[in-house]
């Protein structure tokens, strides 16, 4: 019986001091009975499942002192270019602060995975290999943002080729994100990243994300639904396009705006987005009113 509904008898009645009036119950109210919340047997937390407050709890609450655990896996990231600056330095003529090694490695973190190794990497061959042999030997998946093109100083793949990581594919249809690259060597995983950041934000979401989050146990799928998008998206007429969205609830289900301009350089696209909602290839505009494919964030 809850406290506050009982009530004491005013003391100076005869025969009634220090006697507490309680009302009428029903049998078994308030009481919790054993197995109410788990049954025995039951099983309560499932292979793959993510740990958070709730999950630590209840295996608590059964007993459980120590729980088995996919190990986390190890990422070494590698970011090229002769231009990059650290926040806080000065800029030179032609230079650029390093936002990549940031953004890349809060996304490896919120994976569940370690960052074991995170370097700036000259534009040369020979610092290229350096740099991605300590990576190879140091990690379980290899992340290179930039270098991967065709242009002169892009000196990954051949790097890479050297060190005898196979190749698996280079390029697919989406914007932006074209020139992603991957590959393996052994049981090594490595990803080739665009350098515009925005581009490598996104890659890594659809494509590094899944693989950290299989190598745990864990359901590699993510968050994917339908939103009604409130204004025109144009088509772009030979790629898929990752557009980068606020959500809003609405009677119908989700609404989708853009975040802004969606250049693969407009690292502030990225800001405030909730999704990336997939415009597939072709002529025209998506009209607003129609509905796209998205993908949570």
């Amino acid at each position: 019986m809850p406290i506050e509904r009982t009530e004491s008898v005013r003391p100076g009645d005869a025969a009634v001091d220090g006697v507490v009036r309680v009302p009428a119950t029903v049998s078994g109210q308030n009481v919790r009975y054993a197995g109410e919340d788990v049954r025995a047997g039951e099983v309560v937390l499932h292979a793959g499942v993510v740990l958070g407050p709730a999950e630590l709890g209840v295996a608590a609450s059964v007993g459980r002192p120590v729980l088995r655990c996919a190990a986390r896996p190890s990422v070494a990231l590698l970011v090229t270019g002769d231009e990059l600056t650290e926040p806080g330095e000065g800029l030179r003529p032609g230079a650029i602060y390093s936002s990549n090694r940031f953004a890349l490695a809060a996304q490896i973190e919120r994976a569940g995975a370690r960052l074991v190794l995170a370097e700036n990497v000259p534009d040369s061959a020979a610092g290229t290999r350096d740099a991605l042999t300590r990576a190879l030997e140091a990690a379980d998946a290899v992340i290179v943002s930039g270098g991967v093109s065709v242009g002169p100083h892009d000196h990954v793949k051949g790097a890479l080729a050297e060190l005898g990581v196979e190749e698996r594919f280079w390029g697919v249809r989406l914007r932006p994100g074209k020139p992603v690259w991957f590959g393996a060597r052994e049981l090594v995983l490595v990803y080739g990243l665009p350098g515009n950041p925005v581009s490598a934000m996104v890659t890594f979401q659809l494509f590094v994300r899944p693989a950290l989050a299989a190598m745990q146990g864990a359901d590699p799928s993510a968050g994917r639904a339908e939103a009604v998008m409130d204004e025109a998206v144009p088509r772009n007429p030979r790629r898929e396009e990752a557009v980068r969205v606020r959500l809003r609830p609405d009677h119908d289900g989700w609404h989708a705006t853009t975040t802004g301009e969606q250049g693969s350089h407009m690292l502030t696209s990225m800001l405030q987005a909730d999704a990336l909602a997939f415009v597939a290839a072709g002529s025209g505009e998506i009209a607003a009113g129609d509905r796209v494919e998205i993908e949570l964030l």
